[in-house]
């Protein structure tokens, strides 16, 4: 691990990705949302300040060749998509994109984060203001505290540094077509308007077909994913499936 930083080393964090509250159904395909950066302390003893890639946002902007870049591991030479919101918002970085789905390395990435329930997220930048901590009392004490940095990118990645940066919204259009062409599959419905019917329902009454999991029972509830998540076909499927069998 290095112990010496000087002002424009570059630094790569990563930090706890969240989905923000979007309109699922105003958006397109490939559409992601969550936090690029929150002022917690990682894995490796770093911890970023609220605020401390404002001036460089808004330096840089988001667009052209100068903007900040989403890109996927940290590969200059792998642009994911563009970055359409980026700002600090309660102390933490909230970020909106869109992913180039018609770049071949982007469709890769987009169907393992559908078929693997996300990835994680990651920042790039070069340390601008920054000191060190020397008392560490716990392990959750930085060494290194950034108080501001030119941010270059932010990056989807597959272990981050925070142990909780999880990437939990991505937007797919494909969704409820799947889930109608499961249904067809599994004998439940005839035809393809049955099918229709039968998804806007479930779609409706997500919450009635999530199953109770018996570790989170005593927690406070939460709320329902906008849409149906892919990851929920085949549990609603056999779902139904039950239930048609105790029908008439």
């Amino acid at each position: 691990m290095k112990t010496q930083w000087q002002a424009g080393d570059r630094i790569e964090c990563d930090f706890n990705f969240t989905a923000l509250e979007l309109d699922a159904s105003t958006i397109p395909d490939g559409y992601i949302a969550g936090i690029a950066s929150t002022p917690g302390t990682d894995r490796h003893g770093h911890k970023v300040m609220a605020g401390a890639f404002d001036e460089s946002i808004k330096a840089k902007g988001l667009g052209g060749p100068k903007g900040v870049q989403l890109l996927v591991g940290h590969d200059w030479n792998k642009v994911g998509g563009k970055i359409k919101k980026l700002e600090t918002v309660n102390k933490n970085l909230m970020l909106e994109a869109q992913l180039y789905l018609n770049v071949s390395y982007v469709k890769d990435i987009h169907e393992v984060v559908k078929q693997n329930g996300g990835l994680s997220f990651s920042v790039g930048f070069s340390l601008l203001e920054f000191k060190f901590n020397d008392v560490m009392e716990n392990d959750d004490d930085p060494w290194l505290i950034v108080e501001k940095g030119d941010l270059m990118e932010v990056s989807i990645v597959t272990f981050p540094s925070q142990k909780e940066a999880t990437m939990t919204f991505v937007k797919t259009v494909d969704t409820m077509a799947e889930f109608e062409r499961s249904l067809m599959a599994a004998g439940l419905c005839r035809t393809r308007n049955q099918a229709h019917e039968l998804a806007l329902w479930a779609k409706q009454n997500v919450h009635l077909l999530q199953p109770k999991l018996p570790l989170l029972e005593e927690k406070a509830p939460t709320q329902p994913h906008p849409l149906l998540d892919v990851s929920m076909l085949k549990p609603m499927a056999d779902l139904l499936a039950k239930a048609r069998a105790h029908l008439p």
